[in-house]
C-alpha cells in the first residue's frame, strides 16, 4: 500500500509497504524417539521389578550404540492399579493388578543409523514407541538464508508496485520481521511395539520459513 502525503498528522512520510517471503529446505540431521517399557503384575511391585529389569536392558543397549547422557530424558514414569469391574456392576470394582510404565526420549544424532536402533530398541524389550520426530540441530545460519531471499523478495514486489505507481522507491526506511521462523513440525511418525524387521525411516526434508515486511520510502515521482 502507498503511504500518505507529508504534513497529515500522525502520518510518515510516503513509502511503500509490503512483506517479501524467504524459504530454504534442509534434511533433518538428528531425530527424537519416545520409547519405554510398560509391565503388569499382581502386585505394585512385580510389576516395578519386571520394569525395572526391562528399562535396564534398554538403556544399556542405548548407551552401547553411544548415546549421550544428554541426549537421554526420562519423560514419564507411572504406577497405575488396573481395576476388574463386576458384569453386573452390583460389586465395587477391585484392583486385578498394577502397571508400570517407564519412558525416555532420545535424541539419535547419527541418522544413518536410526533403523537399526529402533529395530534393536523393540528387540530389547521397548514396547512402546510413541512417536519420531524430526530437527535442524542449527537452524541459525538456515534461517539467514531465508532472511536474504525475503529481503530480495519483498525489494522485487516493491520495485513491481513502484514502476505500476509510477514512482521511485529509495532504502527501507522501516523493516520488521514476522514471528516464526522455525520449521513446521515434521508429522509425527506412529508405530506399535510390532516392529516390521526392518523399521523404514524417512526423514524427509524441513522448511524453514522467513516473512519479513519492509517500508520503502517513495524519493520521487518518475
Amino acid at each position: 500500500a502507498m503511504g500518505q502525503a507529508p504534513g497529515e498528522p500522525g502520518i510518515g512520510p510516503p513509502s511503500i509497504t509490503v512483506t517479501g517471503a524467504g524459504e530454504v529446505q534442509a534434511k533433518p540431521d538428528f531425530a527424537q524417539v519416545q520409547v519405554g517399557v510398560v509391565t503388569e503384575g499382581a502386585t505394585a511391585a512385580e510389576a516395578m521389578r519386571k520394569n525395572n529389569e526391562a528399562m535396564s536392558q534398554l538403556i544399556a543397549m542405548i548407551r552401547k550404540r553411544g548415546i549421550e547422557e544428554r541426549d537421554l530424558q526420562t519423560i514419564q514414569f507411572n504406577v497405575s492399579p488396573r481395576y476388574k469391574y463386576d458384569k453386573d456392576h452390583r460389586e465395587p470394582p477391585k484392583i486385578a493388578g498394577y502397571q508400570v510404565t517407564n519412558e525416555v526420549q532420545v535424541k539419535v544424532r547419527d541418522m544413518t543409523r536410526l533403523g537399526a536402533f529402533l529395530d534393536e530398541m523393540v528387540s530389547v524389550g521397548a514396547n512402546q514407541v510413541r512417536g519420531i520426530s524430526f530437527g535442524v540441530a542449527e537452524p541459525a545460519k538456515l534461517l539467514d538464508v531465508a532472511r536474504r531471499k525475503a529481503m530480495a523478495d519483498a525489494q522485487r514486489r516493491a520495485q513491481v508496485y513502484a514502476e505500476a505507481a509510477g514512482v521511485r522507491i529509495g532504502k527501507p526506511v522501516r523493516i520488521e520481521e514476522q514471528a516464526g521462523g522455525r520449521p513446521v513440525p515434521y508429522p509425527v511418525a506412529r508405530m506399535e511395539a510390532a516392529a516390521a524387521p526392518s523399521v523404514p525411516v524417512a526423514p524427509g526434508e524441513q522448511t524453514f520459513t522467513v516473512n519479513v515486511t519492509v517500508s520503502y520510502a517513495i524519493v520521487d515521482a518518475k
